[in-house]
């Protein structure tokens, strides 16, 4: 019989307080600023993972906001702009703020459940919030698979004929 992990002491309130903040986030998109404020930590680090996977892909970055944007019907809290994305970079750098999901799971455990161990409140409080706006902004925006798509749609094709190619069915189908 194997047994599961036992998570580390104080990950579970951290885990429900991290859950409590990403639903008063979600709930804050009432009010942009309100969101806007909130939300500043994991803004700068979702726009930073764009600007440091963009840069790095040659992508050329040329613009840089983390201060809220109107426009027509919704709001974009920070923006990367590039003079070069394309069908080889495009889903990188579209996808770069979903390397902060490892990174803030890790965070959860190693930071911020030690916090609740040694009775540090204010620092466990506070280390639970910042990597609950990082949880809640590592998922890219619509605005970010859409300058992504060309390159999405060509790593999905080109990953789905790896497999269908690759695998055990086209074998079995063309013996």
């Amino acid at each position: 019989m194997t047994h599961l992990p036992v998570p580390p002491a104080g990950f579970l309130p951290s885990i429900t307080v991290a859950v409590v903040w990403v639903l008063i986030l979600q709930s804050a998109r009432a009010s942009m600023w309100g969101l806007a404020l909130l939300a500043l930590p994991g803004t700068i680090a979702h726009e930073l993972s764009h600007l440091v996977v963009g840069f790095v892909l040659l992508a050329e970055p040329a613009g840089f906001s983390v201060w809220p944007k109107s426009s027509r019907h919704s709001w974009t809290l920070g923006s990367v702009t590039f003079r070069r994305i394309n069908l080889f970079n495009g889903a990188a750098v579209s996808l770069a703020p979903l390397l902060f999901l490892p990174l803030a799971w890790y965070g959860l455990i190693r930071l911020a459940a030690p916090f609740w161990v040694h009775h540090q409140w204010l620092w466990w409080f506070g280390m639970v919030y910042l990597i609950s706006t990082i949880f809640f902004a590592a998922i890219p925006s619509l605005q970010d698979i859409k300058q992504g798509g060309p390159s999405l749609v060509l790593y999905g094709t080109v990953g789905g004929l790896w497999w269908l190619f690759g695998s055990s069915i086209w074998r079995t189908l063309f013996r």
